[in-house]
Protein backbone atom coordinates (compact mmCIF):
# COMPACT_ATOMS: atom_id res chain seq x y z
CA UNK A 1 0.00 0.00 0.00
CA UNK A 2 1.37 3.40 -0.99
CA UNK A 3 2.06 5.73 1.92
CA UNK A 4 0.23 9.03 2.26
CA UNK A 5 1.55 12.42 3.37
CA UNK A 6 -0.57 15.28 4.71
CA UNK A 7 0.62 18.70 3.57
CA UNK A 8 -0.88 21.54 5.60
CA UNK A 9 -0.54 25.00 4.12
CA UNK A 10 -0.81 23.77 0.56
CA UNK A 11 -1.65 27.18 -0.96
CA UNK A 12 2.01 28.12 -0.73
CA UNK A 13 3.88 28.18 -4.03
CA UNK A 14 6.81 26.49 -2.31
CA UNK A 15 4.55 23.74 -0.92
CA UNK A 16 3.17 23.10 -4.41
CA UNK A 17 6.68 22.87 -5.84
CA UNK A 18 7.72 20.32 -3.22
CA UNK A 19 4.43 18.43 -3.54
CA UNK A 20 4.92 18.06 -7.28
CA UNK A 21 8.04 16.01 -6.51
CA UNK A 22 6.71 14.16 -3.46
CA UNK A 23 3.66 12.87 -5.33
CA UNK A 24 5.91 10.54 -7.33
CA UNK A 25 6.61 8.65 -4.11
CA UNK A 26 3.59 9.29 -1.87
CA UNK A 27 -0.14 9.85 -2.10
CA UNK A 28 -0.74 13.44 -1.01
CA UNK A 29 -3.54 14.95 1.06
CA UNK A 30 -3.62 18.74 0.96
CA UNK A 31 -5.15 20.64 3.88
CA UNK A 32 -6.07 24.26 3.30
CA UNK A 33 -7.95 26.77 5.39
CA UNK A 34 -11.36 28.10 4.54
CA UNK A 35 -9.91 31.61 4.74
CA UNK A 36 -8.52 30.80 1.32
CA UNK A 37 -11.07 30.93 -1.48
CA UNK A 38 -9.59 28.08 -3.46
CA UNK A 39 -6.62 25.81 -3.82
CA UNK A 40 -5.00 24.74 -7.08
CA UNK A 41 -5.15 20.96 -7.00
CA UNK A 42 -2.23 18.96 -8.32
CA UNK A 43 -3.24 16.01 -10.47
CA UNK A 44 -3.49 12.84 -8.42
CA UNK A 45 -3.79 14.57 -5.03
CA UNK A 46 -6.64 14.97 -2.53
CA UNK A 47 -7.65 18.36 -1.12
CA UNK A 48 -9.55 18.88 2.13
CA UNK A 49 -10.94 22.25 3.11
CA UNK A 50 -11.20 23.00 6.81
CA UNK A 51 -11.57 25.94 9.13
CA UNK A 52 -9.06 27.05 11.73
CA UNK A 53 -11.94 26.70 14.16
CA UNK A 54 -12.62 23.05 13.25
CA UNK A 55 -12.28 20.58 16.08
CA UNK A 56 -9.43 18.07 15.61
CA UNK A 57 -11.94 15.20 15.60
CA UNK A 58 -13.87 16.93 12.81
CA UNK A 59 -10.66 17.24 10.82
CA UNK A 60 -9.85 13.57 11.42
CA UNK A 61 -13.32 12.58 10.20
CA UNK A 62 -12.59 14.39 6.94
CA UNK A 63 -9.25 12.62 6.54
CA UNK A 64 -9.84 9.05 7.75
CA UNK A 65 -11.71 7.86 4.66
CA UNK A 66 -9.10 9.30 2.31
CA UNK A 67 -6.23 7.08 3.45
CA UNK A 68 -5.56 4.38 6.04
CA UNK A 69 -1.79 4.63 5.70
CA UNK A 70 -0.80 8.21 6.56
CA UNK A 71 2.95 8.12 7.09
CA UNK A 72 3.75 11.79 7.73
CA UNK A 73 2.62 15.39 8.09
CA UNK A 74 4.38 18.45 6.71
CA UNK A 75 3.49 21.77 8.35
CA UNK A 76 3.95 24.40 5.63
CA UNK A 77 1.61 26.94 7.22
CA UNK A 78 3.16 30.36 7.38
CA UNK A 79 2.08 33.96 6.93
CA UNK A 80 4.32 37.00 6.90
CA UNK A 81 3.82 40.49 8.25
CA UNK A 82 5.92 43.47 7.22
CA UNK A 83 5.31 45.87 10.11
CA UNK A 84 7.48 47.53 12.71
CA UNK A 85 6.81 46.87 16.38
CA UNK A 86 5.45 50.40 16.63
CA UNK A 87 2.68 49.61 14.15
CA UNK A 88 1.63 46.04 15.03
CA UNK A 89 -1.65 45.46 16.82
CA UNK A 90 -3.45 42.60 18.57
CA UNK A 91 -5.10 41.37 15.37
CA UNK A 92 -1.73 41.18 13.62
CA UNK A 93 -0.36 39.15 16.52
CA UNK A 94 -3.34 36.79 16.62
CA UNK A 95 -3.31 36.17 12.86
CA UNK A 96 0.42 35.42 12.70
CA UNK A 97 0.60 33.13 15.73
CA UNK A 98 -2.66 31.36 14.87
CA UNK A 99 -1.41 30.31 11.42
CA UNK A 100 2.27 29.81 12.20
CA UNK A 101 1.97 28.11 15.61
CA UNK A 102 -1.54 27.00 16.53
CA UNK A 103 -1.98 25.09 13.27
CA UNK A 104 1.12 23.06 14.17
CA UNK A 105 -0.36 22.21 17.58
CA UNK A 106 -3.55 21.11 15.82
CA UNK A 107 -1.52 18.78 13.58
CA UNK A 108 0.22 17.30 16.63
CA UNK A 109 -3.20 16.59 18.12
CA UNK A 110 -4.31 15.04 14.84
CA UNK A 111 -1.36 12.62 14.92
CA UNK A 112 -2.83 10.89 17.97
CA UNK A 113 -5.67 9.64 15.75
CA UNK A 114 -3.42 8.33 12.96
CA UNK A 115 -2.23 4.78 13.56
CA UNK A 116 0.62 4.59 11.03
CA UNK A 117 2.15 8.04 11.23
CA UNK A 118 5.91 8.11 11.80
CA UNK A 119 7.10 11.62 10.99
CA UNK A 120 5.99 15.23 11.46
CA UNK A 121 8.00 17.99 9.80
CA UNK A 122 7.72 21.75 10.06
CA UNK A 123 9.22 24.58 8.06
CA UNK A 124 10.73 27.37 10.14
CA UNK A 125 13.00 30.24 9.11
CA UNK A 126 16.49 31.63 9.66
CA UNK A 127 14.72 34.78 10.84
CA UNK A 128 13.77 32.84 13.99
CA UNK A 129 17.47 32.89 14.93
CA UNK A 130 18.23 36.57 14.37
CA UNK A 131 16.72 39.97 15.09
CA UNK A 132 14.94 41.56 12.15
CA UNK A 133 13.47 45.00 11.60
CA UNK A 134 9.96 45.00 10.22
CA UNK A 135 9.22 41.27 10.55
CA UNK A 136 9.28 40.89 14.32
CA UNK A 137 5.95 39.04 14.52
CA UNK A 138 6.94 36.56 11.83
CA UNK A 139 10.37 35.98 13.39
CA UNK A 140 9.01 35.53 16.91
CA UNK A 141 6.27 33.15 15.74
CA UNK A 142 8.87 30.99 14.01
CA UNK A 143 11.04 31.07 17.14
CA UNK A 144 8.04 29.85 19.12
CA UNK A 145 7.52 27.12 16.52
CA UNK A 146 11.15 25.99 16.98
CA UNK A 147 10.46 25.24 20.62
CA UNK A 148 7.10 23.63 19.92
CA UNK A 149 8.89 21.11 17.69
CA UNK A 150 11.23 20.12 20.52
CA UNK A 151 8.38 19.74 22.99
CA UNK A 152 6.28 17.77 20.50
CA UNK A 153 9.18 15.42 19.76
CA UNK A 154 9.34 14.45 23.43
CA UNK A 155 5.59 14.11 23.84
CA UNK A 156 5.24 11.94 20.72
CA UNK A 157 8.33 9.79 21.24
CA UNK A 158 6.22 7.24 23.09
CA UNK A 159 4.24 6.74 19.88
CA UNK A 160 7.47 6.44 17.87
CA UNK A 161 6.61 9.58 15.94
CA UNK A 162 9.62 11.66 14.98
CA UNK A 163 9.18 15.46 14.94
CA UNK A 164 11.76 17.60 13.18
CA UNK A 165 12.20 21.15 12.00
CA UNK A 166 13.85 22.73 8.95
CA UNK A 167 15.37 26.17 9.50
CA UNK A 168 15.01 27.54 6.00
CA UNK A 169 16.95 30.30 4.32
CA UNK A 170 15.82 32.29 1.30
CA UNK A 171 14.23 30.13 -1.39
CA UNK A 172 13.55 31.57 -4.83
CA UNK A 173 9.89 30.50 -4.71
CA UNK A 174 7.01 30.97 -2.31
CA UNK A 175 7.38 33.43 0.55
CA UNK A 176 11.02 34.04 -0.34
CA UNK A 177 9.96 35.27 -3.76
CA UNK A 178 7.27 37.51 -2.24
CA UNK A 179 9.81 39.01 0.15
CA UNK A 180 11.79 40.30 -2.80
CA UNK A 181 8.87 42.55 -3.73
CA UNK A 182 9.53 44.56 -0.56
CA UNK A 183 13.23 45.07 -1.23
CA UNK A 184 15.03 47.60 -3.36
CA UNK A 185 17.93 46.57 -5.59
CA UNK A 186 20.56 47.26 -2.91
CA UNK A 187 18.67 45.31 -0.23
CA UNK A 188 18.13 42.37 -2.57
CA UNK A 189 21.83 42.28 -3.40
CA UNK A 190 22.71 42.33 0.30
CA UNK A 191 20.26 39.49 0.96
CA UNK A 192 21.72 37.41 -1.85
CA UNK A 193 25.28 38.06 -0.63
CA UNK A 194 24.30 36.93 2.88
CA UNK A 195 23.73 33.44 1.44
CA UNK A 196 27.27 32.22 0.55
CA UNK A 197 25.86 29.44 -1.65
CA UNK A 198 23.20 31.69 -3.16
CA UNK A 199 19.42 31.43 -2.81
CA UNK A 200 17.93 27.97 -2.44
CA UNK A 201 15.79 26.04 -4.89
CA UNK A 202 12.72 23.84 -4.44
CA UNK A 203 14.91 20.78 -5.02
CA UNK A 204 17.04 21.63 -1.98
CA UNK A 205 14.02 21.57 0.29
CA UNK A 206 12.53 18.49 -1.37
CA UNK A 207 15.64 16.34 -0.81
CA UNK A 208 15.77 17.36 2.85
CA UNK A 209 12.08 16.61 3.41
CA UNK A 210 12.39 13.30 1.59
CA UNK A 211 15.27 12.29 3.86
CA UNK A 212 13.44 13.21 7.07
CA UNK A 213 10.26 11.43 5.94
CA UNK A 214 12.20 8.22 5.33
CA UNK A 215 11.92 6.20 8.52
CA UNK A 216 14.95 4.08 7.67
CA UNK A 217 17.36 6.86 6.74
CA UNK A 218 16.34 9.22 9.56
CA UNK A 219 15.10 6.68 12.13
CA UNK A 220 17.20 8.15 14.97
CA UNK A 221 16.53 11.83 14.31
CA UNK A 222 13.88 13.68 16.31
CA UNK A 223 13.57 17.08 17.97
CA UNK A 224 16.22 18.36 15.57
CA UNK A 225 16.66 21.62 13.72
CA UNK A 226 18.18 20.97 10.32
CA UNK A 227 19.55 24.23 8.96
CA UNK A 228 19.04 24.58 5.20
CA UNK A 229 20.19 28.09 4.43
CA UNK A 230 23.10 28.19 1.99
CA UNK A 231 25.38 29.35 4.80
CA UNK A 232 23.25 32.30 5.98
CA UNK A 233 23.66 31.49 9.67
CA UNK A 234 27.30 30.40 9.43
Amino acid sequence: MKKSIIISGSNSELAKGVADKLKKKYDLIFLYHSKKNRVEKLKGTITIKHSLNDDVIDLYEKIKNKSKNIHGIIHFNGVHNFKTLKSVNRNDFNDIFEINCLTFIKLVKLSYYLDNIQSILSISSVSSKTGNKGISLYSSSKAALNNLIKSASLELSGKNIRVNNIILGHIERGMGKKTQDYLNEKQLKELRNSHPLGFGKVEDLFYTLDFLLDSKKSRWITGSELVLDGGYLA
